[in-house]
Protein backbone atom coordinates (compact mmCIF):
# COMPACT_ATOMS: atom_id res chain seq x y z
CA UNK A 1 0.00 0.00 0.00
CA UNK A 2 1.51 3.46 -1.01
CA UNK A 3 2.94 5.93 1.89
CA UNK A 4 0.66 9.29 1.75
CA UNK A 5 3.17 12.09 0.60
CA UNK A 6 3.36 15.59 -0.22
CA UNK A 7 5.87 18.80 -0.44
CA UNK A 8 6.20 21.74 1.51
CA UNK A 9 8.02 24.93 0.70
CA UNK A 10 11.37 25.23 2.60
CA UNK A 11 12.19 28.60 1.67
CA UNK A 12 11.56 31.09 -1.24
CA UNK A 13 13.29 33.89 -1.71
CA UNK A 14 10.90 37.07 -2.62
CA UNK A 15 13.39 39.28 -4.12
CA UNK A 16 16.93 38.81 -6.32
CA UNK A 17 19.83 38.12 -4.87
CA UNK A 18 22.90 40.16 -5.40
CA UNK A 19 24.94 40.05 -8.97
CA UNK A 20 27.70 38.14 -9.03
CA UNK A 21 30.46 40.35 -11.05
CA UNK A 22 33.69 40.83 -12.48
CA UNK A 23 34.77 37.72 -10.05
CA UNK A 24 36.69 34.32 -9.88
CA UNK A 25 36.11 33.77 -6.41
CA UNK A 26 32.98 30.97 -5.37
CA UNK A 27 30.18 33.53 -4.30
CA UNK A 28 26.85 32.58 -2.86
CA UNK A 29 23.67 33.15 -5.06
CA UNK A 30 20.91 33.92 -2.72
CA UNK A 31 21.31 33.87 0.92
CA UNK A 32 22.02 30.24 2.49
CA UNK A 33 18.84 28.50 3.01
CA UNK A 34 18.52 27.09 6.51
CA UNK A 35 17.90 23.67 7.15
CA UNK A 36 16.22 22.92 10.90
CA UNK A 37 17.72 21.32 13.86
CA UNK A 38 18.16 17.55 13.20
CA UNK A 39 15.09 17.84 10.59
CA UNK A 40 17.07 15.56 7.80
CA UNK A 41 15.94 11.94 8.04
CA UNK A 42 16.90 9.01 6.20
CA UNK A 43 14.80 8.84 2.84
CA UNK A 44 14.51 12.88 3.23
CA UNK A 45 14.35 14.69 -0.50
CA UNK A 46 15.32 18.40 -0.87
CA UNK A 47 14.68 19.82 -4.40
CA UNK A 48 16.11 22.70 -5.40
CA UNK A 49 14.82 24.76 -8.23
CA UNK A 50 15.89 27.80 -9.45
CA UNK A 51 16.50 30.36 -12.05
CA UNK A 52 18.11 33.69 -13.12
CA UNK A 53 20.22 35.83 -15.29
CA UNK A 54 23.64 35.46 -16.76
CA UNK A 55 26.01 37.33 -19.28
CA UNK A 56 29.31 37.06 -20.45
CA UNK A 57 31.41 39.24 -22.31
CA UNK A 58 32.72 38.31 -26.44
CA UNK A 59 35.19 36.46 -27.66
CA UNK A 60 37.13 35.16 -23.94
CA UNK A 61 33.90 34.60 -21.22
CA UNK A 62 35.81 31.82 -19.71
CA UNK A 63 33.56 28.73 -18.04
CA UNK A 64 31.06 29.23 -15.19
CA UNK A 65 30.67 26.16 -12.30
CA UNK A 66 27.45 25.20 -10.72
CA UNK A 67 27.53 24.24 -6.75
CA UNK A 68 25.27 23.20 -4.10
CA UNK A 69 26.90 22.86 -0.77
CA UNK A 70 26.02 21.82 2.46
CA UNK A 71 26.86 24.34 5.39
CA UNK A 72 27.92 27.41 3.18
CA UNK A 73 30.15 28.33 0.80
CA UNK A 74 32.83 26.21 2.03
CA UNK A 75 31.02 23.20 3.41
CA UNK A 76 30.51 19.85 1.34
CA UNK A 77 29.88 19.77 -2.02
CA UNK A 78 26.67 17.92 -2.96
CA UNK A 79 26.46 18.78 -6.13
CA UNK A 80 27.99 20.37 -8.88
CA UNK A 81 28.65 21.12 -12.77
CA UNK A 82 31.33 20.95 -14.95
CA UNK A 83 32.97 24.23 -15.80
CA UNK A 84 30.14 24.95 -18.48
CA UNK A 85 32.26 26.83 -21.59
CA UNK A 86 30.24 30.07 -21.95
CA UNK A 87 29.46 31.14 -25.45
CA UNK A 88 32.08 33.80 -26.97
CA UNK A 89 28.90 35.72 -28.39
CA UNK A 90 28.33 38.48 -25.79
CA UNK A 91 25.17 37.80 -24.48
CA UNK A 92 23.38 40.27 -21.98
CA UNK A 93 20.57 38.54 -19.17
CA UNK A 94 20.18 35.08 -21.28
CA UNK A 95 17.86 32.99 -18.80
CA UNK A 96 19.47 29.82 -16.41
CA UNK A 97 18.01 27.35 -14.70
CA UNK A 98 18.68 24.76 -12.42
CA UNK A 99 17.08 21.69 -11.23
CA UNK A 100 18.86 19.35 -8.32
CA UNK A 101 17.71 16.93 -5.23
CA UNK A 102 19.50 15.75 -2.48
CA UNK A 103 18.36 12.44 -1.13
CA UNK A 104 19.39 11.46 2.96
CA UNK A 105 20.95 7.75 2.66
CA UNK A 106 22.17 7.79 6.10
CA UNK A 107 21.03 9.82 8.84
CA UNK A 108 23.68 11.84 11.63
CA UNK A 109 26.83 13.20 12.67
CA UNK A 110 28.20 10.96 9.66
CA UNK A 111 25.38 11.10 7.29
CA UNK A 112 24.98 10.60 3.68
CA UNK A 113 23.65 12.39 1.69
CA UNK A 114 23.44 12.09 -3.09
CA UNK A 115 22.68 15.22 -4.92
CA UNK A 116 22.30 15.33 -8.47
CA UNK A 117 20.96 17.89 -11.00
CA UNK A 118 20.64 19.62 -14.32
CA UNK A 119 21.55 23.34 -15.20
CA UNK A 120 21.09 24.65 -18.72
CA UNK A 121 21.80 28.56 -19.56
CA UNK A 122 21.12 30.46 -22.98
CA UNK A 123 24.60 31.45 -23.06
CA UNK A 124 26.50 28.47 -22.68
CA UNK A 125 28.10 27.23 -25.96
CA UNK A 126 26.51 24.32 -26.27
CA UNK A 127 22.79 24.99 -25.08
CA UNK A 128 22.02 21.09 -23.70
CA UNK A 129 21.42 19.92 -20.03
CA UNK A 130 24.43 19.56 -18.38
CA UNK A 131 24.24 17.21 -14.97
CA UNK A 132 25.37 17.86 -11.67
CA UNK A 133 26.68 15.25 -9.02
CA UNK A 134 29.20 14.83 -6.12
CA UNK A 135 32.26 15.02 -8.65
CA UNK A 136 30.70 17.20 -11.57
CA UNK A 137 29.19 15.36 -14.31
CA UNK A 138 30.74 12.27 -14.10
CA UNK A 139 31.10 9.70 -11.40
CA UNK A 140 28.10 10.52 -8.82
CA UNK A 141 28.32 9.21 -5.50
CA UNK A 142 26.98 9.89 -1.95
CA UNK A 143 28.88 12.46 0.12
CA UNK A 144 29.17 12.43 4.08
CA UNK A 145 27.73 15.47 5.90
CA UNK A 146 26.63 16.43 9.37
CA UNK A 147 22.95 16.12 9.53
CA UNK A 148 22.58 16.94 13.21
CA UNK A 149 22.14 20.61 14.47
CA UNK A 150 20.83 23.40 12.14
CA UNK A 151 22.61 23.43 8.94
CA UNK A 152 22.27 25.53 5.60
CA UNK A 153 21.96 24.93 2.00
CA UNK A 154 23.72 27.16 -0.47
CA UNK A 155 24.06 27.37 -4.25
CA UNK A 156 27.01 29.42 -5.73
CA UNK A 157 28.66 30.40 -8.92
CA UNK A 158 32.10 30.62 -9.78
CA UNK A 159 33.23 32.17 -12.94
CA UNK A 160 36.77 31.40 -14.48
CA UNK A 161 37.39 34.59 -15.99
CA UNK A 162 37.02 37.92 -13.88
CA UNK A 163 35.45 40.62 -16.04
CA UNK A 164 32.86 43.47 -15.75
CA UNK A 165 30.47 41.94 -18.19
CA UNK A 166 30.53 38.64 -16.56
CA UNK A 167 27.44 38.06 -14.23
CA UNK A 168 25.09 36.18 -12.78
CA UNK A 169 21.71 36.79 -10.72
CA UNK A 170 19.40 34.29 -8.87
CA UNK A 171 15.99 35.50 -9.24
CA UNK A 172 13.99 33.02 -8.43
CA UNK A 173 14.87 30.30 -6.26
CA UNK A 174 12.74 27.72 -4.57
CA UNK A 175 13.75 24.91 -2.04
CA UNK A 176 10.76 22.00 -1.27
CA UNK A 177 10.60 19.39 1.03
CA UNK A 178 9.70 16.06 -0.36
CA UNK A 179 7.91 13.31 2.56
Amino acid sequence: MPKQSWGEKVFINFADGAAVTNTTTETVLISDMPIPVDWMEFKHTLLIIARGKISNVVTTPGTVTFRLRWNGVAGTIIAQSAALQMSATAFTNAIWALYAEMQVRAEGASGSVQGLGEVCAGNLSAVAPNYMGSAGATAPAPVTVDLTGSKTLSLTAQFSVANAANSITAMEVVLLSLN
